[in-house]
C-alpha cells in the first residue's frame, strides 16, 4: 500500500463538535475521520451537492489515523450565542434573531499529524498533490478555523508487529482517554468506530507485540469502513453541520 502522512496545524482555536451536545458544545481532542476526509474534498473543491456520494466514496478507499502531534491540553471555555433556527412561516421582527447562550470548548492552537493510506496509488498521489496545492482555502472544524496543513512523508506503507503505537489505539487501554468518533456516513446515517483510546503522551507501549502498519518510523492501526459499527449508527449528517472541512 502507498501512504502519506501530513500535519494540520491550527494557528488559533478548533472545536470539533460532539454532536449530540446542546446547552454545552463539547469537542473531540482530535478531528474525527469525517473531518479529514471533508478537509479533503474542499481541498478537492467537492461542492454541497455531491458532498456526501463524494465522501461516501472517499471512506470506502482510505484508511486513516490521526495522532496529536503536541499533548493535548483541557480545552479552554467560553460563553457564546448560537442562533435558533425558525420555520419561514413564523413571524418575527426584522433585523431581530431568536439565539441562547451556549458554553462552547475551544482547542488551544491543536496541531495533528494525520496516517492516510489506500489500495489506490492514484488516490494517494491526488490527495498528496491537492493537500499541498488545495482548490480552496481550507479549515478544519468550524468554517472560520483556518488550518495550516503540510506534507511531512509519502511512501510505501508496511505491516509488522510493533510494542509501540502512535494516535488511535483500537481497544480500551490505561493511561488513555477513551472515544467514540464518527469515522463517515453511509446514507443518511453517520457511522462510528468502536471504542478506541488516544495515549496521552504517545507513544503507547503495549505489553505484547501488535500488527500494525508502519509509516517510515511511526506505526499505527488504521481504521476504514471495514472498522464501522453499524449498530451504533444513528444521527442524521445534518447533526455534523459544519464539522467536517
Amino acid at each position: 500500500m502507498r501512504g502519506v502522512t501530513f500535519s494540520l496545524e491550527v494557528p488559533y482555536f478548533a472545536c470539533f463538535r460532539k454532536p449530540l451536545t446542546t446547552s454545552s458544545l463539547l469537542t473531540f481532542p482530535i478531528p474525527p475521520p469525517s473531518t479529514v476526509f471533508g478537509l479533503i474534498l474542499n481541498a478537492l473543491g467537492v461542492n454541497r451537492k455531491s458532498y456526501l456520494k463524494e465522501i461516501e466514496e472517499l471512506q470506502r478507499a482510505l484508511r486513516i489515523n490521526i495522532c496529536p502531534i503536541v499533548q493535548l491540553e483541557r480545552p479552554t471555555r467560553e460563553l457564546a450565542k448560537m442562533l435558533k433556527l425558525i420555520g419561514r412561516e413564523v413571524e418575527r421582527r426584522p433585523g431581530l434573531f431568536p439565539s441562547s447562550p451556549i458554553f462552547k470548548d475551544l482547542l488551544v492552537r491543536p496541531s495533528y499529524e494525520v496516517f492516510l493510506t489506500s489500495k489506490d496509488y492514484r488516490l494517494v498521489r491526488e490527495v498528496t498533490d491537492v493537500l499541498q496545492s488545495p482548490t480552496r482555502p481550507l479549515y478544519l472544524g468550524q468554517s472560520d478555523d483556518m488550518v495550516v496543513v503540510e506534507v511531512l512523508w509519502e511512501g510505501k506503507v508496511r505491516s509488522g508487529h510493533v510494542r509501540e503505537l502512535w494516535g488511535l489505539v483500537m481497544g480500551v487501554h490505561e493511561g488513555c482517554e477513551v472515544l467514540r468518533i464518527p469515522f463517515g456516513f453511509e446514507g443518511n446515517s453517520v457511522l462510528y468506530l468502536p471504542l478506541t483510546s488516544l495515549p496521552k503522551e504517545p507513544p503507547l507501549r503495549l505489553a505484547k507485540q501488535r500488527e500494525a502498519f508502519i509509516f517510515g518510523k511511526k506505526a499505527v492501526e488504521l481504521f476504514g469502513i471495514e472498522n464501522v459499527d453499524r449498530q451504533a449508527a444513528g444521527e442524521s449528517p445534518s447533526d455534523f453541520r459544519g464539522t467536517h472541512h
